[in-house]
């Protein structure tokens, strides 16, 4: 999950000054590819296990490899992924071997502990919270105008995520909706799911 976030960080400032070839793209038209290393432009070396970002990608699309375009690739890469996080959302659970669930299960229980809620309700909270940040990329396929991305980060980066935003996204009715959840504890569970997720990516937006 860290190096999909920072690929997604990436691909916004590449978006952002319209330099370069975009890091998320690459990164799953590579291993579409069946690429490792540092094929498209993506270094894998540092702390990212090609493999199972390959095993992740590649489970979530069925294990499909039959040749595509690149434009297939890249969005139906990240489009499956926010399929799989979907019916996570839906149901809380997937099996111990899913892809996704690999992906998720090391937010899992920290956030299960930090706010004494079940296994089940933080799964639904941590691919809640995945999925609201994959939502902007480009080739999410899916609505990002709940909330300013950067702003989310920021606040992230500084330690806290402020109440007023997560309310006026809409964001705590959806999640007390899909989880049974008092509103009051559906802020602070994504309130805690954000800071558990997002601190990789906005330690490298803000550099610190």
């Amino acid at each position: 999950m860290e190096d999909i976030l920072k690929a997604l960080v990436s691909s916004r400032q590449q978006e952002n000054t319209n330099q370069g070839s975009d890091p998320m793209a690459n990164l799953v038209g590579s291993l579409f590819g069946g690429g490792g290393g540092s094929q498209g432009g993506v270094n894998l070396s540092d702390g990212v296990d090609a493999g199972d970002i390959m095993g992740l990608v590649g489970g979530l699309m069925g294990g499909a490899q039959q040749p595509q375009a690149p434009s297939q690739q890249q969005a139906g890469g990240l489009g499956g992924m926010m399929g799989a996080l979907e019916g996570v959302m839906g149901s809380g659970q997937g099996g111990a071997s899913d892809p996704v669930m690999l992906m998720l299960q090391p937010y899992i229980e920290p956030l299960a502990k930090k706010m004494n809620i079940s296994p089940v309700i933080a799964t639904i909270v941590i691919s809640f919270v995945a999925h609201k940040l994959l939502a902007h990329h480009p080739t999410s396929g899916r609505d990002s105008n709940q909330f300013n991305f950067e702003d989310m980060m920021g606040q992230v980066g500084a330690g806290k995520v402020d109440a007023s935003l997560l309310h006026n996204s809409g964001m705590v009715k959806q999640l007390a909706q899909k989880t049974g959840l008092d509103e009051a504890t559906a802020e602070k569970s994504l309130q805690a799911g954000f800071s558990l997720v997002g601190k990789s990516a906005a330690s490298l937006m803000t550099g610190k």
